[in-house]
């Protein structure tokens, strides 16, 4: 797998992954419910579409999967896939990771070089996070899906590109139209289809071939099994951070295993549940690590009624910041979220006394 790498500022990496067409679908895991089902019914039905495609949905529900899953069945399956975070594209150096620049252009372009449109030309471009993309991106990102073309940095020269664009979000994009932090005639154009994928705690059926499937690539094949107790524990429980939550979940319980058969008391979940968990749903006691910020009782003990959600939230980041000794990039990345969303959130809740990164 071919990879491009490259460096946005404050230190943060922007890495995206060029992929030629392999690796598993959603069909490779058998959906049992309905909605799974559903989903990948729409998923064939745009077989050989050039389309492009919005997809929606909670964080660490697969969105990045179905994005593949897309493109493989595309009449561009044999061109690049190129995977890039719009979180990270920070609009000081869009022009740079994007379009690319000639040698010259600016203090440091010591050579030329191609930008991320460059590497999806004949194949998918996939925007994920892109209800996080600055609005002042968005303008730029607008006119090269209108006129499919674009110029470098420091060259005259106009560039055609043929790329088919794939997009994916875990934010409330209407709400976002009318807060006027994402451009409403962007949206018409990244949302020919749109695709939501439903959250695990409405797809419990879909839970045990999941996890079947996590275990025999975590575990090389080795045989592990769920015993009906732990398998009943994982379908009860709330699963706000969905399939990255299930497999960590999992890859920690293979860790404690003393034996082939996975068992409840091996199945440890993140403190606080009680933001995805539906009302009747029992919660399980569960043993935070050591050092870790215990939450109130109120939210250990699940009853969302009793916190509001903010309040909910704020002590969720705070525990992620303990996990992680106050590390931003850590705790956004425990959390599910981009770091510049989880910046906005500790200035909402007033949250200090954090790490924040070094430059070079």
């Amino acid at each position: 797998m071919a990879q491009i790498k490259s460096a946005s500022p404050a230190g943060a990496p922007l890495v995206p992954t060029v992929a030629r067409p392999a690796g598993r679908s959603l069909a490779s895991r058998v959906p049992r419910s309905r909605a799974a089902m559903e989903l990948e019914s729409e998923i064939e039905s745009l077989r050989d579409s050039e389309c492009n495609v919005l997809i929606l949905g909670e964080t660490g529900t697969g969105k990045s999967v179905l994005g593949r899953r897309i493109h493989a069945l595309s009449a561009r399956a044999r061109g690049p896939f190129v995977d890039v975070n719009c979180a990270g594209l920070a609009i000081d150096f869009v022009e740079s990771e994007l379009f690319g620049h000639e040698r010259g252009s600016f203090t440091g372009a010591y050579a030329a070089k191609s930008g991320l449109l460059e590497a999806s030309h004949g194949g998918t471009l996939f925007l994920d996070e892109i209800g996080d993309m600055d609005i002042r991106v968005q303008s730029k990102v607008l006119k090269v899906l209108e006129e499919k073309r674009f110029r470098r940095m420091g060259d005259l020269r106009e560039r055609q590109v043929d790329i088919r664009l794939v997009a994916a979000t875990n934010a409330d994009m209407l709400e976002a139209i009318e807060r006027k932090t994402f451009r409403q005639d962007l949206y018409y154009r990244i949302s020919t289809v749109t695709l939501t994928v439903p959250p695990l705690r409405e797809r419990r059926e879909d839970i045990l071939p999941i996890a079947t499937d996590m275990l025999v690539r975590l575990t090389g094949g080795d045989g592990v099994e769920i015993s009906p107790s732990a398998l009943a524990k994982l379908e009860n429980h709330g699963w706000p951070g969905n399939l990255r939550e299930l497999g960590n979940v999992l890859e920690r319980a293979l860790l404690r295993r003393r034996g082939h058969t996975l068992r409840p008391e091996e199945l440890h979940f993140d403190p606080v549940r009680g933001a995805g968990r539906p009302a009747h749903v029992a919660a399980f006691p569960s043993e935070p690590p050591s050092g870790v910020r215990t939450p109130p009782t109120k939210l250990l003990a699940g009853e969302a009624g009793a916190a509001s959600r903010d309040e909910i939230e704020r002590e969720h980041i705070l525990l992620a910041l303990d996990a992680t000794r106050g590390r931003v990039q850590d705790a956004a990345r425990r959390l599910g979220i981009s770091r510049s969303t989880l910046y906005a959130k500790l200035k909402l809740y007033d949250i200090a006394n954090v790490r924040r990164p070094t430059t070079a």
